[in-house]
């Protein structure tokens, strides 16, 4: 295996596994990322071997396109350069692993394009058989901002946090959604701060439940007072609430098309996959 090739590829597992850089992975881990790499690497190298592959083509600008977002997702050029240092990658080796991962990805598609659509009937008894799974449960419209406790730094201990919250929520409770944004930019340490605050539509069973119990006596996009959960301090408000209920059929229909959709395509992959892979040398 050509060395940026192994290199590129154990820097996305560890992330993908562990949330991590290759250089903090424990022996454990190490040895499971590895397992990983080899496997992946034959599974990319069959793909781009085969004939499909030939028929793909693939734009320079669709290549520039995804390491433009691998730079995005640092402060600076200069830091992302300084990473693919630490993972022994430089530019030019990382563009040519993004090249072969987009082609792979590619065939890929190709290879399940012809995916039947889902027959009303089939979707109708599906949904008759399985409501339980079209139950919906309360949903909010939502923004918070969040500052968390940790006596572990001196800015975010119990008594810091609280004195900052609530001169936040004193900024903020009377002003307009402009000073919310800028508030929540500035002070909110959940990652919606880059999106004003904004969270989106959040399911109720997976909101902290002091939260749920402040948002039922909300107004409508009314702020909360500081709402104190193991994590630190949040100040909420709602703009749009759906009630709890069953979806209706034509509600379901189109997760039900996605649904199909991806399982069918996944089935042509894995198929297609697992005849190309025996006839390629172990």
């Amino acid at each position: 295996m050509e060395a940026y090739k192994r290199h590129y590829l154990t820097a996305k597992v560890a992330t993908e596994l562990y949330q991590l850089n290759p250089e903090f992975l424990s022996s454990m881990q190490r040895v499971k990322v590895d397992e990983q790499v080899e496997q992946l690497y034959r599974i990319q190298e069959a793909i781009l071997q085969s004939q499909e592959a030939q028929w793909i083509a693939l734009s320079e600008q669709e290549v520039d396109q995804a390491l433009d977002s691998c730079i995005e997702g640092y402060d600076s050029y200069q830091g992302f350069i300084q990473a693919l240092n630490n993972q022994h990658l430089d530019e030019g080796k990382l563009r040519q692993a993004l090249k072969e991962e987009l082609k792979c990805d590619k065939v890929m598609e190709w290879v399940s394009r012809d995916v039947p659509s889902l027959r009303q009937e089939d979707a109708e008894r599906y949904f008759n058989t399985h409501r339980q799974e079209f139950h919906r449960p309360q949903m909010w419209d939502m923004s918070q901002i969040l500052i968390t406790v940790n006596e572990a730094y001196p800015d975010n201990t119990h008594a810091k946090v609280v004195a900052r919250i609530w001169s936040v929520y004193d900024h903020c409770k009377a002003q307009d959604d402009d000073v919310f944004s800028q508030h929540a930019l500035k002070y909110s340490e959940c990652p919606s701060a880059m999106n004003n605050g904004y969270l989106g539509w959040c399911d109720e069973t997976k909101l902290y439940p002091q939260i749920t119990e402040r948002l039922v006596s909300l107004a409508s996009n009314q702020l909360s007072t500081p709402i104190e959960t193991e994590l630190g301090f949040h100040l909420v408000k709602y703009h749009q609430m759906k009630p709890e209920g069953m979806a209706s059929f034509a509600e379901a229909l189109p997760f039900l098309e996605e649904k199909h959709t991806q399982r069918a395509r996944q089935y042509l992959q894995r198929q297609w996959l697992t005849q190309l892979l025996q006839a390629y040398p172990a």
